[in-house]
């Protein structure tokens, strides 16, 4: 089953930072986007968060974070390295 994905204007913003400094890395996170995230989102490379309640995807350094907004859509949060992503998502949603 293919997902429909939704693009936050965070998650929006935060490609075009990548874009800016690693236009490569950029091109690895679109491609799994659309060719593995939105086709499995169940498989054993996405883990869910326990603190946030969100799904991330590892590409190389990079986490995407997002989460299921209906049967058959995707919402994607945020994408960073990982030694920022986490506190980039306590930023914006206040949690833990």
């Amino acid at each position: 089953m293919n997902y429909e994905g939704l693009f936050t204007n965070a998650f929006k913003k935060d490609l075009k930072a990548i874009k800016k400094k690693h236009p490569d890395n950029l091109n690895k996170i679109v491609d799994s986007i659309e060719n593995k995230i939105l086709n499995t989102p169940f498989s054993e490379d996405v883990k869910q968060l326990t603190c946030f309640n969100y799904y991330r995807f590892r590409v190389g350094k990079y986490r995407i974070i997002f989460d299921f907004e209906d049967d058959n859509k995707l919402l994607f949060l945020a994408v960073d390295i990982r030694s920022s992503i986490y506190e980039k998502l306590r930023e914006r949603f206040n949690k833990c």
